[in-house]
């Protein structure tokens, strides 16, 4: 109980005083119930599909706003890990409905919290001034501290059965953070201030990013540069009379794209071959792993083989 009561006075809640011990719990159901309610609010406050638009298109008033929106979904789901880490200390000393009920919304919340933050960060990521990698590391704190209070609940709870509610997947904010450093290299050492995960997961998405830019700029001289079909064809320039044309060889080059693409981001081969079969064998110490021409992985062959 003592816990409690310093976690209330870190809120700005006040000391909580009182002989005894129901006073008490009292106080602390009302201080459940206002922090359920501000993070409710905050969620009603959430930008609608059409204002997250006019923020993606940088209108100046709705990037204002929605950055003070973004601060306020941050707390909101500090306040789910509070009202959880609360209640369930509380429930260990009295099985009480209500307590349950508000560990259950505090979970609830909490969710809904890092999805619509999660939602206007990528928003706020695509406005011209819109977000910073800095602005972000209290999202990435939230996150943290709400994994480690899922664990540490888990651990604890002993004979309660507590419901979990982890962290969403794939991890929230990671695809916001990986476009703002993508547009602003500059802001990449922005990076170091974030949890070692956080970053490891960052740059990845944008190596992802890279090579989805690099497959679209392959693939759009060949779309300009590709042959008109048979139904856009007039029946003067009809081909059917033509005779069949033999399939085209396999391509000699591999994408590095798909399973290869994750594979060499990994850890570069000791060697990439182009076997007789058309299959590209990318060689590691523990095995030969054979790739088509587009990256995907067709089979793994031990060194012997």
């Amino acid at each position: 109980m003592r816990r409690t009561l310093f976690a209330l006075a870190l809120f700005g809640s006040g000391c909580i005083a009182g002989s005894a011990a129901v006073q008490r719990d009292d106080r602390v159901l009302r201080e459940l119930t206002r922090q359920e309610r501000w993070a409710q609010q905050a969620l009603d406050a959430r930008p609608t599909r059409d204002q997250l638009d006019a923020i993606r298109g940088s209108d100046y008033g709705s990037v204002g706003a929605a950055r003070k929106e973004f601060q306020k979904l941050i707390m909101a789901v500090d306040r789910g890990t509070w009202i959880r880490e609360t209640a369930a200390e509380m429930l260990r000393e009295e099985r009480d409905p209500q307590l349950a009920a508000e560990f259950d919304r505090g979970g609830r919340l909490r969710i809904e919290a890092v999805q619509a933050a999660d939602e206007l960060a990528d928003a706020l990521a695509d406005a011209r001034g819109g977000l910073t990698v800095s602005d972000l590391k209290p999202a990435f704190d939230a996150l943290r501290k709400a994994q480690a209070s899922e664990d540490r609940l888990a651990k604890q709870a002993g004979p309660l059965k507590l419901a979990s509610s982890p962290v969403p997947v794939p991890r929230p904010f990671v695809e916001a953070a990986a476009k703002l450093v993508d547009t602003n290299p500059e802001s990449a050492k922005e990076l170091d201030r974030l949890p070692p995960e956080d970053q490891t997961k960052i740059r990845a998405k944008m190596a992802d990013l890279d090579r989805s830019k690099e497959e679209q700029k392959r693939a759009t001289p060949l779309i300009a540069n590709a042959p008109p079909t048979a139904t856009s064809l007039s029946p003067s320039t009809s081909t059917s009379t033509e005779p069949p044309r033999e399939a085209e060889a396999p391509s000699t080059t591999l994408k590095i794209a798909a399973d290869a693409a994750s594979m060499i981001a990994k850890k570069a081969p000791k060697s990439i071959t182009l076997r007789e079969d058309g299959l590209f064998a990318l060689s590691y110490d523990d095995a030969d792993y054979l790739v088509d021409p587009d990256g995907k992985l067709v089979r793994k062959e031990n060194p012997e083989k």
